[in-house]
């Protein structure tokens, strides 16, 4: 399945997708549905699978980890 990765702020502004996942760096995920049921542009966005999504995730839940560990060992 294919996701795509809108900036926040488009979301904010037109009010949709709310409730959507969203990426550690805050921007809104949306799936080809999501698509489906607006009708406006959403300007430059990125387009990821499920394996590049998770990765995508990850990278942000394990960043702040690492910061507490190192910090823990201070």
């Amino acid at each position: 399945m294919y996701y795509v990765i809108v900036p926040q702020e488009l979301c904010e502004r037109r009010r949709v997708f709310s409730r959507n996942q969203r990426t550690p760096d805050g921007r809104v995920v949306l799936t080809m549905r999501d698509l489906n049921l607006t009708r406006f542009s959403y300007g430059p966005v990125e387009i990821v699978n499920g394996d590049d999504l998770q990765a995508i995730m990850s990278s942000g839940q394990s960043e702040p980890g690492n910061e507490q560990i190192e910090n823990g060992e201070e």
